[in-house]
């Protein structure tokens, strides 16, 4: 009955729903918590795998986040001319992306090769679903802000 549940009503509640301290922090977390459940259902998933694939997820989305933050200190100190700047930025760079070849390695090594191609199938849908809705809601905000910002208009009646 859950599979045929649609992942996006609940996505958009709950971002909606909390939305106080921490705004950010506290939407990635659900939507990290709703992402991993909507997975493991889909690809039905032991309690034992989907124990091990939710430690391997948020243990590899912890360490983007600590990456990426290193790599936004990193362009905001960088200074011109400097060689010994670029090539930290490289190597921060380099490891934020083996990241993803570890999470391809030990992802396909807990679910075997079927269930990994199915998992990278319906990581790729999510994901694409859950970029459409945040662009259509900055489409709208910003189609918001033009709304408002546009006086009335002006009627004008040339008479000959």
């Amino acid at each position: 009955m859950f599979k045929y549940l649609s992942l996006f009503p609940i996505l958009i509640y709950s971002i909606n729903t909390y939305s106080f301290n921490n705004e950010a922090e506290v939407k990635k977390t659900y939507l990290e918590d709703i992402l991993i459940w909507k997975i493991s259902n889909e690809l039905k998933l032991t309690a034992q795998e989907e124990r091990k694939f939710t430690e391997i997820n948020k243990s590899l989305n912890k360490q983007k986040a600590e990456i990426n933050r290193k790599i936004q200190e990193s362009v905001q100190n960088m200074s011109e001319n400097n060689s010994q700047s670029l090539e930290k930025h490289k190597k921060l760079i380099q490891a934020y992306n083996q990241i993803s070849v570890s999470e391809f390695d030990s992802i396909k090594k807990l679910l075997g090769a079927k269930k990994f191609i199915n998992y990278l199938k319906l990581k790729s849908e999510l994901t694409t679903k859950v970029k459409a809705i945040l662009i259509g809601e900055k489409n709208n905000e910003k189609e918001d802000k033009k709304s408002k910002s546009l006086p009335p208009p002006k009627v004008i009646v040339e008479t000959k």
